[in-house]
């Protein structure tokens, strides 16, 4: 059975809740080493998000060089050549750790920047 527009949808919907975890936990966890707001960790909650789900989407789409596997199976030889990444969610992971981070540090340096204007 092919692939629907429904199972595509879960797909996504779940790789958007794996990134919100991701996003939320890195933002709570740097927030409290940073002795900040806590309320502001939903920003990272949804850069998380857009980064997995979106790195998921973006990185199986992009067309990528020739990736070409051989297996033995028994006495038969099985070749599948594909011209995907192979290793979609490794790139997913980074961005929703990497979003979340960059977002963080822009926020301390505003912060920072604020405090010393008030000096």
């Amino acid at each position: 059975m092919p692939f629907s527009f429904r199972d595509s949808a879960q797909l996504i919907a779940l790789e958007a809740i794996v990134g919100v975890a991701i996003g939320a936990i890195l933002g709570m966890l740097l927030r409290l080493s940073t002795r900040r707001d806590l309320t502001g960790a939903w920003v990272d909650a949804i850069l998380g998000a857009i980064g997995y789900a979106g790195g998921a989407i973006v990185t199986t789409v992009s067309p990528w060089r020739l990736n070409t596997v051989t297996e033995r199976v028994g006495d038969t030889i099985v070749t599948t050549t594909t011209k995907r990444y192979p290793h979609p969610y490794q790139i997913a992971f980074i961005l929703a750790v990497f979003l979340p981070l960059v977002w963080e540090a822009f926020c301390l340096r505003k912060n920072r920047r604020k405090r010393l204007s008030q000096r």
